[in-house]
């Protein structure tokens, strides 16, 4: 198929400025034309008529075969999931992926594991569907139901080969799913998994939303204690006491290089204030501060004890940064900061030895 197939432009806006003569441009050039221009753009300000991010990669991908393969990995390097019917849909996709290798159609199939390098998992409601597939909510089009595959064996690879996850904490379940899913059996604890391969390449993690009950049963999981033992940089995109969050106090980051945490400075709104609110009603920092902050981490053993029993003590680790008000995290779009890039680490604390 020839590049211009679907388009006989001879003119294109790309960033705001005029190409003339765009066909006449040799393919290659052309195409990275159409790869920069198809990058989302999430610095957009927050507003009833703010354009999908992705909608010029989609709509690029429309010219020709040649021109899809070449912008979709712009638009998968980062994939936003904040809702149900996201998910619906990118399991949707991953399935139309499946097909097309089944039946051998290689101009249109695409390993989304090795181009999606980060991923924003939002709210979910309900389990995946593994390995008989339900369907998630009855106000999901029938068109982006799952059928006979696992939405587990789907989202799996994709999900656990991001460097940067980021995940709402009442979402929790959906990565011990997938965890489990990629195990295929229990991690064996007594092995120092450190310089060996497990099977999820995140180092990354950001959490997002307020923590829940569901966080100690994913770190009580053999699955989930050994997935955060590998994990080199945690960010929290949640409400800062100004010292480290007990839950996380005891938590297994063994390989924890560094942490980040909004902070906020100046007069902070009231926790009433309308999610309207513009983010300049106070200033927001990411902070990050090193590991050797944070106490020594519980066993296994010691975490199913204060699950099970209460048995043990969370330790205050105040942080080392001036107090100036709560955080209203009603006012942060914390999908938006992390999409645009910063998740950390930012800027760093030293801590006196």
């Amino acid at each position: 198929m020839d590049l211009w197939s679907r388009t006989q432009c001879d003119t294109i806006v790309v960033d705001g400025a005029t190409i003339h003569g765009f066909s006449d441009l040799p393919a290659e050039l052309a195409l990275i034309i159409f790869k920069y221009a198809a990058q989302p753009d999430f610095t957009q300000p927050n507003t009833w008529f703010t354009k999908n991010s992705y909608s010029s990669a989609l709509k690029i991908s429309l010219v020709s075969k040649i021109v899809r393969r070449t912008v979709l990995p712009e638009l998968l390097h980062t994939v936003l999931l904040p809702e149900v019917h996201h998910v619906a849909a990118f399991i949707q996709a991953l399935r139309m992926q499946k097909t097309y290798v089944d039946q051998q159609q290689y101009d249109l199939s695409l390993d989304y594991t090795s181009h999606v390098h980060r991923m924003w998992f939002g709210y979910f409601r309900g389990p995946l569907s593994n390995p008989q597939p339900t369907f998630i909510s009855s106000s999901i089009p029938s068109a982006t139901k799952p059928d006979s595959e696992s939405d587990v064996s789907l989202l799996a690879p994709v999900i656990l080969a991001v460097p940067s996850l980021a995940i709402e904490c009442a979402s929790l379940h959906v990565l011990s799913d997938c965890l489990k899913y990629a195990c295929n059996s229990d991690v064996d604890l007594n092995i120092d998994h450190k310089d060996s391969p497990l099977p999820w390449s995140t180092k990354s993690l950001t959490l997002s939303g307020n923590v829940t009950s569901r966080w100690w049963p994913f770190i009580g999981s053999i699955h989930g204690y050994t997935f955060l033992t590998s994990i080199q940089h945690l960010t929290l995109l949640a409400p800062s006491p100004y010292e480290v969050p007990s839950w996380m106090a005891r938590a297994p980051f063994k390989q924890l290089q560094t942490f980040s945490m909004l902070i906020s400075h100046g007069k902070p709104p009231v926790a009433e204030c309308a999610p309207a609110c513009s983010a300049t009603t106070t200033r927001v920092e990411l902070v990050t501060f090193p590991a050797s902050l944070l106490p020594d981490h519980w066993t296994f053993k010691e975490i199913r004890a204060y699950i099970e029993n209460g048995v043990g003590t969370m330790p205050s680790v105040p942080l080392p940064v001036p107090r100036s008000g709560n955080l209203c995290t009603v006012c942060l779009d914390c999908q938006s900061i992390w999409a645009s890039g910063c998740e950390g680490p930012g800027r760093m604390v030293r801590v006196p030895d």
